[in-house]
């Protein structure tokens, strides 16, 4: 009896325009073989272009709107942000439809997949963006042997100038190195139906190093070690008696940036959101407020607070700022805004799809009346469309409406608009200037996303081969692998 097999290497942030450039000056070989004997092209990603929404559309084949991940946050009445992860009971993944038919799966560092499953037929390693944790001991024990714990801290110390580009680039690339170790040995004892292989590492230096002059020699040996891990997967696997596919798959891309746009700035300065009394006059304490909001037993204190003292406690802390000196800028929060007299706000995404709610009745202090709504959001996309850049060009490309992505789903509330800037240009959420509505990036914004990321395929299956020519979107990940790996072959590449 023919078995089929199927090995997923799952590459964040890959663009195909990244690949083929390094694949063209340095020859990566396992890129190169899927591309002449099988499938690389684009792959649509969801909106906003990004890890926290996309990868769980990738394992279960729903659009946000179903799985409840519209980004790393939602937002909850109160404007408060809420932290979400993967939850497999709300919609569930490839690996448990699978483990349902009897098929048995490794899944290593699925991305936004934080809770180990306790599956007979799962070994599992969970992924970013929190600690490795394992499925059992087995998996554990085989992890301490390959030195592999998960994807390292890096980025702190790039912020902060105690590891260089350099470093970093040679720290991912023995990240990489150790977790495709794992899989290889794990595959090679394993007799898996699926292997799933999630690299992170790519996404996290793409961020830093894009805009910089020397962007391919510090990628290079990230993609290098991803190459020859693709390639092993071809030459190591698929007996006689399997019938062995091997699929690459990213959840977006990645462009260099070269300019921010600053949203709330925007919507500030043209009077749909105001700030409250006294905060907009001062340089924003970045500090201290920061300390309140990441400490967690100061946190507690802080949301155990009623809200007038919530109010007066943000407020002293703001007013020890400084006054704000044209041409600078300063970090703001959602909370520093006067709801009340707040119509419109962005918040979530800082990525070049950003997000804008109309302070409506969803919320607890709500300043637009529904008959007002409709006419308001006309007008935003009417004055957005119309933005340039400081060189005249046009800056938004598109503008969705909200309702017509996410329709009418309770996973969260939905933002109202979503906002794509040109090519080169990130949205920012977080900064603030009264004269200003675009800064330079920061080190760590030096690359974002782009909507298209990879897909590529090559199989023993000619027919799955020509299959793989419809999948188009992330939605279509799903219904791929279960054509691939399913008692009984479906050939359905529709979003649920």
């Amino acid at each position: 009896m023919v078995k089929n097999e199927l090995h997923i290497v799952g590459i964040d942030a890959a663009p195909l325009w990244i690949i083929n450039r390094l694949s063209k000056k340095y020859g990566l070989e396992g890129f190169q073989s899927i591309m002449h004997d099988g499938k690389l092209g684009n792959l649509e990603s969801t909106l906003p272009p990004m890890t926290g929404a996309a990868w769980p559309s990738i394992y279960t084949g729903m659009p946000p709107s179903k799985h409840g991940l519209m980004d790393f946050f939602t937002i909850n009445r109160d404007y408060e942000k809420q932290l979400v992860y993967f939850n497999e009971s709300v919609s569930e993944p490839f690996w448990v439809t699978l483990s349902k038919q009897g098929k048995k799966s490794l899944i290593i560092t699925p991305a936004m997949v934080v809770r180990p499953i306790r599956d007979p037929n799962v070994d599992m390693v969970t992924g970013f963006p929190l600690q490795a944790k394992f499925s059992s001991d087995k998996v554990k024990k085989e992890s301490v042997k390959y030195g592999f714990f998960g994807e390292p801290d890096i980025e702190n110390g790039i912020k902060a100038g105690s590891i260089s580009f350099e470093e970093a680039s040679k720290r991912f690339s023995e990240s990489i190195k150790k977790r495709a170790s794992l899989s290889k040995s794990l595959i090679k004892k394993g007799n898996y139906d699926l292997s799933f292989t999630c690299f992170t590492e790519t996404d996290r230096l793409q961020h830093f190093a894009l805009s910089r002059d020397d962007w391919e020699a510090l990628l290079y040996p990230l993609y290098k070690e991803i190459s020859d891990f693709i390639l092993w997967l071809i030459n190591n696997t698929g007996a006689k008696s399997s019938e062995r596919s091997i699929m690459l798959v990213s959840d977006h891309g990645a462009q260099p940036i070269y300019n921010k746009f600053l949203i709330n700035s925007w919507l500030i300065n043209n009077g749909y959101a105001k700030f409250k009394e006294n905060i907009g006059d001062v340089a924003l304490t970045y500090g201290p407020r920061e300390k309140l909001m990441s400490n967690k037993a100061l946190r507690k204190i802080y949301d155990k607070m009623p809200k007038t003292a919530k109010s007066l406690a943000l407020k002293m802390i703001s007013s020890s700022g400084v006054p704000i000196k044209e041409g600078t800028y300063s970090r703001m929060h959602d909370f520093d805004l006067d709801m009340g007299n707040t119509r419109a706000f962005a918040s979530i995404s800082n990525d070049p799809v950003s997000m804008i709610w109309i302070n409506d009745n969803r919320f607890s202090e709500p300043a637009v009346k529904q008959g007002e709504k409709a006419l308001l959001k006309k007008e935003l996309i009417q004055k957005l469309k119309g933005l340039k850049t400081e060189k005249g060009e046009k800056l938004i490309n598109n503008v969705t409406d909200g309702k017509a992505y996410y329709g009418r789903t309770n996973m969260f509330i939905a933002p109202d608009l979503l906002i794509e800037a040109r090519k080169g240009y990130t949205i920012d959420v977080f900064n603030y200037s009264p004269k200003r509505i675009f800064m330079k990036p920061e080190p760590a914004k030096s690359g974002d996303h782009i909507r298209e990321g990879i897909f590529g395929f090559m199989s023993q299956d000619s027919k799955l081969s020509n299959d793989a020519r419809m999948v188009n979107s992330v939605l279509d990940i799903h219904n791929m692998v279960m054509d691939v790996l399913s008692r009984n072959r479906r050939n359905v590449y529709k979003q649920q």
